[in-house]
């Protein structure tokens, strides 16, 4: 290095911003369009139970057989010897109106009764995994 580059303050530093600044775009560019590309793709609505190898799959549309989204649907599962240990569920469908419940038990004491809402609609159906462990359920909300 000469010495006329260290009696110059700064005079190191450029050559490196020239360098750092391209580099800095280059990993922003990437980071963005990875986002972009991951909110792009639909990930449909799921919760786990973890209690089993059952699921319910959910669909939600209006009067106008369109999908809702947002719609918050709720379930108990009582599980366990006389049904005592008890398990809240609650999730929103998805912008397709659907959500599916995964994991659910195969045996039931009493059929599980799912609700679902959205403002002041309403409406609710039992799963019961001893008739269809892999149900689904296409719901109308008037």
């Amino acid at each position: 290095m000469p010495i006329q580059a260290l009696e110059r303050p700064g005079a190191i530093l450029k050559p490196m911003r020239r360098l750092v600044v391209p580099v800095l775009l280059f990993m922003l560019s990437i980071v963005a369009t990875d986002t972009a590309t991951s909110q792009s793709q639909a990930v449909p609505g799921e919760i786990s139970a973890d209690l089993g190898p059952c699921s319910a799959a959910i669909t939600v549309t209006g009067a106008d057989s369109k999908p809702i989204y947002a719609v918050k649907i709720t379930a108990r599962v009582q599980y366990g010897v006389m049904g005592i240990k008890r398990l809240d569920l609650e999730a929103y469908t998805g912008p397709d109106g659907k959500l599916k419940i995964t994991r659910l038990p195969e045996s039931l004491k009493k059929p599980m009764v799912i609700h679902v809402n959205k403002d002041d609609k309403g409406d609710q159906v039992e799963f019961k995994p001893a008739q269809s462990c892999h149900a689904t359920f296409d719901i109308q909300l008037r």
